[in-house]
């Protein structure tokens, strides 16, 4: 139930030109009026006189009409008076409300690719897996469309397909904002918790441009905690990695079992990496610095299963560039010139789940502009990864993860022919598989997103866009949702990402070709 602040429990005075307002909270959360404008306001909550919250938020004027609200996770204050103080207009407080659960937005968003309920998102942290539910936390702010006021945000799963959102899980302090990073299963009770806690490791970015409350401090790596199963994370007050650079961030935290000892691969500055290692996950020794001049940010170091048996370790940047090589425990040796993930620069900032014991999952980023909407970004279909060993080196196979193949639902199975049509399907993400054969022209059309492919010219175009093949295409696998296609070729070593304006799921399927083709059509919802 939604409970106005109303004149019982606010009260107003003027310090200066700032309005302080006072709120007794009684209830989860309280809801800020968001009102997308170019400028923002610094609002700081205090408890008595301590600052414990700062946000740059939009002002909301007399008569104008809120865009959405943006969720405060303020269950821990339930029964305490909380003071509001910001050059903002009365019209702002008026506009405040508490809530029991978290606000839901009217508009659309994609069935099977995640995105907020409002607000911005980038990359995704602390992914873990426990007792069956996903944890997928990412770069989250929630009070604009734009990058700004970093936390967590948080969603769970049982199948990395269908998500529910929680509330924000990291908030910032004055050591800084939240930046990216990672998490793991305490399986070994490390850190004076029990063995059923998860653990997280983040950027305080102390000193960035969205922490004025944070001004001299720096970068440092820190831990938080959950005790149950992920629903509330707890700082502890320590710094487990000091400022190394001028811009340290995104530890990827993870279990090299041969050395037994915990490793954390970190990006430093520039082009420049570190890997630490550690016993106990508190302190951490400096065992590598290493320069990747074609790369930077959110590394991710980490084995992955070669095809046929074994395994290779791969380093993986924010760009999609991977290196892979070898690793004792304390130093990575490069066996080769890195290659790409991607073949065009949407996604961004991939990470994979810690441990999942049978299979290696990344999670990406999107790097969706989402016209209309009130929220930005989205993220990819959770890939299954695995290593192709062939002449030119180990290539990188990304394919959907087995719980999308298992759920989808077979439409349409045709065999060598050249053209057909179909429009039984509705309110549904689709993807269609075809086996090119010797196509040299294929046009695709699936709910209006036109697709084609020239085999003489190299050349696959999407909507008009069009994008150089390194190799000729022998199969594609298309997925289509709301605002997003992903593209996947070649036993999906060659992946493509385009922003779409679809919202109607609903529409006319076809493909064409002037060689007859092998192809299968299947819905998910």
């Amino acid at each position: 139930m939604d409970t106005e602040v109303n004149g019982k429990n606010v009260r107003t005075e003027y310090i200066q030109k700032y309005i302080s307002y006072e709120i007794k909270i009684e209830h989860p959360f309280l809801l800020i009026p968001v009102k997308i404008k170019e400028e923002t306001e610094r609002l700081s909550f205090y408890l008595e006189d301590q600052k414990v919250l700062e946000y740059q938020v939009f002002p909301l004027e007399e008569g104008e009409i809120v865009d959405y609200y943006a969720p405060v996770p303020v269950a821990s204050w339930i029964g305490r008076t909380i003071r509001l103080e910001g050059n903002y207009p009365e019209a702002f407080y008026a506009k405040m409300k508490q809530a029991d659960r978290l606000p839901q937005s009217e508009q659309l968003h994609p069935l099977m690719h995640f995105s907020p309920v409002n607000g911005w998102m980038n990359d995704p942290n602390g992914l873990v897996c426990q007792d069956g539910i996903y944890h997928l936390f990412y770069q989250h702010n929630a009070f604009g469309t734009k990058w700004d006021n970093m936390s967590w945000g948080h969603a769970v799963s049982e199948d990395l397909l269908h998500w529910e959102h929680r509330s924000m899980a990291i908030l910032p302090d004055e050591d800084g904002t939240i930046f990216s990073g990672s998490g793991l299963c305490n399986e070994k009770g490390l850190l004076e918790l029990p063995e059923n806690a998860l653990v997280f490791f983040y950027t305080s970015a102390g000193g960035s441009s969205d922490s004025p409350w944070s001004e001299g401090r720096q970068f440092t790596q820190r831990i938080a905690y959950s005790t149950d199963r992920g629903e509330t994370l707890h700082k502890k007050n320590q710094v487990i990695v000091p400022n190394l650079t001028r811009g340290n961030r995104d530890p990827k935290v993870y279990w090299h079992e041969e050395s037994k000892g915990y490793i954390m691969s970190l990006y430093l500055k520039d082009h420049e990496y570190a890997i630490l290692r550690s016993e106990d996950l508190e302190h951490w020794e400096l065992t590598q610095r290493i320069f990747l001049l074609t790369t930077r940010e959110c590394p991710d170091l980490r084995p992955v299963p070669v095809q046929g048996g074994q395994e290779k370790w791969m380093l993986f940047t924010a760009l999609g560039e991977y290196f892979t090589g070898d690793f004792d425990g304390f130093q990575f040796t490069n066996l080769d010139e890195g290659r790409m993930a991607y073949q065009n620069e949407l996604p961004y900032a991939g990470q994979t789940y810690f441990d999942l014991k049978d299979r290696v999952v990344l999670m990406h980023w999107l790097r969706t502009k989402n016209p209309k909407k009130y929220y930005t970004g989205m993220m990819g279909i959770p890939r299954e990864l695995t290593f192709i060993k062939g002449e030119e080196g180990f290539i990188l196979r990304q394919s959907v993860i087995r719980e999308w193949k298992e759920q989808r639902i077979l439409v349409r199975d045709e065999k060598l022919q050249k053209q057909w049509e179909d429009e039984s399907v509705r309110n549904a993400a689709l993807e269609l598989y075809l086996k090119v054969q010797g196509a040299f022209l294929l046009s695709v059309n699936i709910y209006g997103q036109k697709l084609s492919y020239q085999r003489r010219e190299g050349i696959l175009w999407v909507n008009g866009v069009s994008c150089k093949v390194k190799e000729d295409l022998r199969d594609l696998s298309i997925i289509v949702d709301r605002e997003i296609l992903e593209v996947a070729a070649n036993e999906d070593t060659l992946l493509y990402f385009f922003e779409t304006d679809l919202q109607e799921l609903a529409g006319k399927i076809s493909v064409e070709a002037d060689q007859k083709v092998d192809s299968c059509l299947w819905k998910i919802q």
